[in-house]
């Protein structure tokens, strides 16, 4: 008799488990689905705004047989004052890195000397900002030199630029 009414309710709990296992999946799991959706979706809303607008070509590697150099007039600019409280000086040597078999060279090329008045207003501005002791570290001036590749880049509107070169001498 035990034995039986052992069976007896291993099959009630049995039926329970199947029973809440079915009312699980009915009631939670389109739930979690929707809530999969949405985080999907925002997700890529998120991803979309974090792209850059400026074209991407089919290239977006370079050789370095395919580069020129185009050297920029060497500047000078007054630094942000730091800790020490002095008037800290830089001499600016720049030079931008042009792909010239980029689909925007033929057009933008011959508009780069015309607009190097604006390139050396984005050099000089970037590194003023900036104190001696920032200009010393490499990760800042990482971070100016890159600032600056993302000026001129969004000045023309293209990628045909593809890297600068900034030298400082500090005075």
């Amino acid at each position: 008799m035990k034995k039986n009414m052992l069976a007896v309710l291993i099959l009630i709990l049995t039926v329970v488990n199947i029973t809440l296992t079915a009312v699980l999946m009915f009631t939670v799991l389109p739930n979690a689905k929707q809530t999969d959706n949405l985080i999907t979706r925002l997700m890529q809303i998120i991803d979309l705004e974090l792209e850059s607008p400026l074209p991407t070509g089919a290239n977006t590697t370079w050789s370095i047989e395919d580069v020129e150099k185009y050297e920029l007039e060497e500047m000078q600019t007054n630094l942000a004052k730091g800790d020490d409280g002095k008037v800290h000086y830089a001499q600016i040597r720049a030079s931008l890195t042009i792909n010239t078999k980029d689909e925007d060279y033929k057009t933008l090329g011959p508009k780069v000397d015309t607009m190097k008045s604006d390139i050396r207003s984005y050099i000089i501005s970037e590194t003023s900002r900036c104190t001696f002791e920032e200009l010393n570290t490499t990760e800042k001036k990482e971070e100016v030199k890159q600032r600056i590749l993302d000026d001129i880049q969004t000045l023309f509107g293209s990628r045909f630029i593809v890297d600068v070169t900034v030298d400082y001498l500090f005075q």
